[in-house]
């Protein structure tokens, strides 16, 4: 069992990893690309793949918004 106010802060918690490691991570990696030595078929593909990433992201970040208010918002004390 988790409070509400436990739940909303782990929630919470979870959102704001979700909206600053994952572009981080996308940005080093992106900017280092040039250094790599990966052929521009392989680069073409890893950036790719950090944009299917983001989009995944900024979607996990709606989702937790949208839990984080629910929660709140509901009657229950305990999860």
């Amino acid at each position: 069992m988790i409070t509400k106010e436990k739940l909303v802060d782990e929630l919470e918690e979870a959102l704001n990893t979700e909206e600053s490691a994952v572009p981080l991570y996308a940005k080093h990696i992106s900017s280092t690309l040039f250094l790599s030595g990966f052929t521009d078929k392989s680069c073409s593909r890893i950036k790719e793949i950090l944009s299917e990433l983001a989009s995944d992201s900024d979607r996990h970040t709606h989702m937790f918004e949208q839990l984080i208010e629910h929660v709140k918002s509901g009657g229950k004390d305990v999860y």
